[in-house]
């Protein structure tokens, strides 16, 4: 009925072009200020499934479950070379100072220093 398709008109079938209802069933145009969705409520309308009184049986597992992990990791090895004009520039500016683990890479007028941390 035109009652039934406004009622549920977001869930009801569309049928933009008047064909494509199911069986037993009439395409209606309706307006959009009637196709609303219902108002909000503060319990569910759908049930869903309840739980049953006693435990169910479910199969045991085909084969043992296979957990794998990563190696662990090595521990960073701390850099403590870095660029600068003098020893006393590296070592005071050893936090923003170019880095240079293998004894290069410094910019021009700067070498690398061994700091102890």
């Amino acid at each position: 009925t035109y009652q039934d398709a406004e009622q549920n008109c977001f869930t009801a079938t569309p049928c933009p072009n008047g064909v494509g209802c199911p069986a037993g069933e009439s395409c209606y145009g309706i307006a959009i200020p009637k196709c609303v969705s219902a108002s909000p409520t503060a319990a569910p309308t759908d049930s869903g499934p309840q739980p049953t009184d006693s435990p169910t049986l479910s199969s045991k597992p085909t084969s043992a479950p296979v957990i794998k992990t990563a190696e662990p990791s090595k521990a960073p090895t701390p850099n403590t070379f870095f660029c600068g004009e003098t020893y006393q520039d590296a070592e005071q500016n050893c936090f923003t100072a170019t880095p240079c683990p293998n004894g290069v890479g410094c910019p021009a007028g700067e070498s690398c220093y061994g700091i102890a941390i």
